[in-house]
């Protein structure tokens, strides 16, 4: 037997807030946020929106610190796009002009193919190296994030590679100086050469990361229809449908014992005669 007075045996409300969550024994206290007022069973607290975890970044920053797989994969795809591009550029240069000059043969002391290598892979490595240590690690090509903060930190990828070139140039300028250079040389290593680099190699990374973010899949847009618009989202804590079947779903209504049509002019059908309980309902 139970007791009616037991409050582990109320009914926790129509809206069905407290189903398939235990009664409070007589031991446990009000919830937080509770109304000390009512009683254990009548007491209910709306469920908290959910929350973003703390460490999760905001993908409208430009900074974005972390490491993941998405991260590598989206600064891979550009930065190896870049290369790319600058390969078969580079190709149809030298195509070109070997028809004119021996591609084997040096001139003031590199060959063309020495000078394909060089301008291709080697000088330009510290770009792609920098750009690709930003995009991994501070400004990744996140696809929660819009398009113009991805560009704004495929831009500051280009900037990290171009410091990254000055300070390969503060290495060769400073030994170009020593072997009688002049500190021109070194103007142009630190300043110079890797502005004159940067600058298209950063044109081109933004192409190449907007390709990469939409690779890996861009944010769809919203309706940005208001709570309550039929296709919206629902408030979390939105009050359930209501469980009464309706109007369609009800059972058919008992025709009393000496009820009478209550409409001038109605008559009983043939099949159903006063009194009969279990006659079927007027149309």
């Amino acid at each position: 037997m139970t007791d009616a007075g037991d409050p582990r045996t109320q009914d926790r409300g129509h809206y069905g807030a407290g189903w398939g969550q235990p009664a409070p024994g007589p031991g446990v206290g009000p919830r937080p946020g509770a109304d000390p007022g009512l009683s254990p069973g009548q007491q209910y607290v709306p469920p908290m929106p959910p929350r973003r975890r703390a460490d999760a970044p905001d993908p409208r920053r430009a900074f974005a610190p972390g490491a993941s797989v998405a991260n590598t994969t989206g600064a891979l795809i550009a930065v190896v796009s870049v290369i790319v591009v600058e390969f078969v550029s580079g190709l149809v240069g030298l195509l070109g002009t070997s028809l004119v000059v021996h591609p084997f043969t040096s001139y003031a002391g590199e060959s063309l193919i020495g000078s394909f290598v060089r301008g291709v892979f080697v000088a330009p490595l510290p770009f792609h190296v920098g750009a690709f240590l930003a995009l991994a690690f501070l400004v990744p090509v996140a696809r929660r994030s819009p398009l113009p903060v991805v560009l704004l930190r495929a831009v500051l990828a280009g900037a990290a590679g171009t410091i990254a070139l000055a300070l390969v140039g503060i290495v060769t300028g400073a030994s170009g100086a020593v072997r009688g250079y002049g500190a021109g040389r070194l103007l142009v290593d630190v300043v110079t050469a890797p502005i004159q680099s940067g600058l298209p190699l950063t044109l081109m990374l933004v192409a190449t990361v907007t390709a990469a973010w939409l690779w890996l899949g861009r944010p769809r847009g919203t309706t940005g229809r208001p709570l309550g618009v039929p296709g919206a989202a629902r408030r979390p804590d939105a009050v359930p449908p209501a469980t009464v079947p309706p109007a369609t779903m009800q059972p058919a209504t008992v025709q009393q014992p000496g009820a009478y049509p209550q409409q001038p002019g109605d008559s009983w059908p043939e099949a159903q005669q006063p009194g009969d309980p279990w006659a079927p309902p007027r149309r």
